[in-house]
C-alpha cells in the first residue's frame, strides 16, 4: 500500500530559535492543517512562498499536492521534483516519498536502486514506513541482493514502532526460519500484535500456530504476546492474546 508522509518542519538544530524560524514553523503548521482539512488552496498559498525559499517541509507538501492533484492539477513529475529538493536537504519524509516514487515509477523512471537509497536514508532516521519498505526490498531482492537477515532486521525496527505489516511479515520469517532462527512462539507473538491492530490474516496465522504448540508453549507464547502488545502497539489495550 502506498503511503505518503507529511509533517511539519523538523527542527534541524538545537538551542535557541529565532522569531523568523518560529514564524516559518507556524505557517507550515497552518498549511499542514489546511491540507488535512481539505482546504487545499489555502495550504498551497501558504506553502508556495516557503517552498520557493527552499523550505523542505513546504517542498514536501507541494510534492504531495501535485502527486495527488489536490488544490493543483496532478503532475507526478513535478511532485518528484519537489520531493527531490526536500530530500536533498535531508527531509526525512521527502526521502521516504521519493523512495516510493522510484519504487513505483510514479513521476519518474522506476529504479529500485534509487528507491533503496532513499528508503535507507529515511529508515536510518527512524521512519517505520521506510524501514518496512526497505525490508521488503531485501526480502524480494529488489535493488539489493536478497537477504532475509537484513529483511528481518528492518522489519523488526518497524515492528517495534507498531507497524502492523512489519509485525506480520516478521512473524512469517520466524515461522519459516528465514533470516532468523525458527521460533513459533515469537512468530505467534508478532502475528498477535498485527492481529490486535486489525490484520485478520495475522489472526488466522496466529491461531494456526497455536494449534501446533503444547499447552506450556502456548502459555509462554501468550505471555510474550501480551508483552509485545504493551510495548509495540500504539495505545494498546490490556486485552490478552487468545
Amino acid at each position: 500500500m502506498r503511503v505518503l508522509i507529511l509533517a511539519a518542519m523538523l527542527c534541524l538544530a538545537c538551542g535557541a530559535r529565532s522569531v523568523h524560524a518560529d514564524a516559518v514553523d507556524e505557517r507550515i503548521d497552518r498549511a499542514t492543517a489546511d491540507f488535512y482539512a481539505g482546504k487545499y488552496r489555502q495550504a498551497f498559498a501558504l506553502a508556495l512562498p516557503l517552498a520557493e525559499r527552499g523550505n523542505p517541509a513546504a517542498l514536501n507538501l507541494l510534492g504531495m499536492m501535485y502527486e495527488q492533484g489536490k488544490g493543483v492539477p496532478a503532475d507526478p513529475a513535478r511532485a518528484v521534483g519537489y520531493y527531490r529538493q526536500a530530500a536533498e536537504q535531508g527531509d526525512v519524509y521527502a526521502e521516504y516519498n521519493l523512495g516510493v516514487s522510484y519504487e513505483t515509477g510514479f513521476g519518474v523512471v522506476m529504479n529500485y536502486h534509487e528507491a533503496v537509497k532513499w528508503y535507507r536514508r529515511a529508515a536510518e532516521k527512524g521512519v517505520d514506513f521506510a524501514q518496512y519498505n526497505l525490508a521488503t526490498m531485501y526480502e524480494d531482492g529488489n535493488g539489493v541482493a536478497r537477504d532475509a537477515a537484513k529483511a528481518a532486521f528492518w522489519y523488526l525496527k518497524a515492528a517495534e514502532q507498531g507497524n502492523k505489516q512489519a509485525q506480520n511479515n516478521l512473524a512469517w520469517l520466524y515461522s519459516r526460519g528465514q533470516g532468523v532462527g525458527r521460533n513459533l512462539l515469537v512468530a505467534y507473538a508478532w502475528f498477535d500484535a498485527a492481529a490486535a491492530q486489525g490484520l485478520e490474516a495475522a489472526a488466522e496465522q496466529r491461531d494456526l500456530i497455536a494449534a501446533q504448540l503444547t499447552t506450556t508453549e502456548l502459555e509462554t507464547a501468550r505471555e510474550l504476546a501480551a508483552r509485545f502488545r504493551r510495548q509495540h502497539i500504539p495505545s494498546a489495550g490490556s486485552a490478552p492474546a487468545p
